[in-house]
């Protein structure tokens, strides 16, 4: 089955645009944590760009993907 990702596009915003436009029912302290997993996940850590101390971008698309793969991996 293939999933559909189309409401999830390849760009890149910063948490608060993410939250807003895409994920309404995340929390700041939540996305944080997920942030911080991500950057230690070898297979995710593109997802996050960190172009200053202050900014951290993120890809929408491969957030969703990382979200996928752990409910993929929650079980096992």
């Amino acid at each position: 089955m293939e999933e559909n990702i189309n409401n999830f596009p390849d760009v890149m915003v910063n948490k608060q645009e993410l939250i807003e436009k895409y994920f309404p029912y995340f929390k700041v302290g939540t996305l944080n944590k997920y942030i911080l997993n991500i950057a230690d996940n070898e297979q995710f850590k593109h997802v996050i760009l960190r172009p200053s101390t202050r900014m951290t971008m993120i890809n929408v698309r491969g957030f969703y993907l990382y979200l996928r793969w752990c409910e993929e991996r929650r079980f096992k």
